[in-house]
């Protein structure tokens, strides 16, 4: 009788850890769950955003520069597209940009640089729109002939007269992913207007989400 109520005390204790182990667990749609809530809680401060604006926007000018005329590339004015000779093959980067253009090589390329700085539908709306799928004087700016980048020399080059003080950024709001910075500029090192920029977090790095300039 001593034997069969120690096996059955023994039993109750198994059952008792069991249960216990199993209520520690969790479902794993509960732990995805939290996971995906964790990875956007992205709370900024001034300070962040202002070391991500330090980041982005020296490359965002470059890319502005990429687009603004033909000062960017070296390109060489023998090897041009037949029937198109405007278009001259580019053949290296004019001075040294922020962002690393040396392996632009085709438009797929440009593309890439583009996107490593803005968001996809900001860089289509500011760039691609404009200067790679618009014919008009100049345009558009840049063609892709036999997996080569050829640049269109009818399109003058412009200047930058904005100077973005990141040190005087603040966070004026963030919601999920979208976080909106507000800070001074210059024109012509005179006072310019505040600046609203807005940046999303994709695929784990901050991106530009609004033009630098109105």
């Amino acid at each position: 009788m001593k034997r069969m109520k120690s096996t059955f005390f023994l039993f109750l204790a198994i059952l008792a850890l069991l249960a216990g182990c199993g209520s520690n667990i969790g479902s794993p749609k509960e732990a995805t769950k939290m996971n995906t809530q964790e990875s956007q809680s992205i709370h900024l401060t001034d300070n962040q955003a202002k070391d991500i604006l330090n980041q982005l926007i020296p490359k965002a000018v470059s890319i502005y520069g990429l687009f603004n005329g033909i000062g960017f590339f070296k390109f060489d004015t023998k090897k041009t597209i037949p029937g198109e000779n405007e278009f001259c093959l580019v053949t290296g980067v004019s001075g040294k940009p922020a962002i690393d253009a040396a392996d632009v090589k085709a438009i797929a390329d440009l593309k890439r640089e583009v996107e490593e700085v803005f968001t996809k539908d900001t860089a289509s709306n500011l760039f691609y729109s404009r200067y790679l799928e618009t014919k008009d004087i100049g345009l558009p700016l840049y063609k892709d002939f036999e997996g080569r980048l050829y640049v269109n020399t009818n399109n003058g080059g412009h200047g930058w007269a904005e100077k973005f003080l990141i040190e005087t950024a603040k966070l004026k709001g963030q919601k999920d992913n979208v976080a909106e910075i507000e800070l001074d500029t210059t024109i012509l090192d005179d006072p310019g207007d505040k600046l609203t920029i807005r940046i999303e977090f994709v695929n784990g790095k901050w991106l530009l989400a609004s033009p630098l300039v109105l």
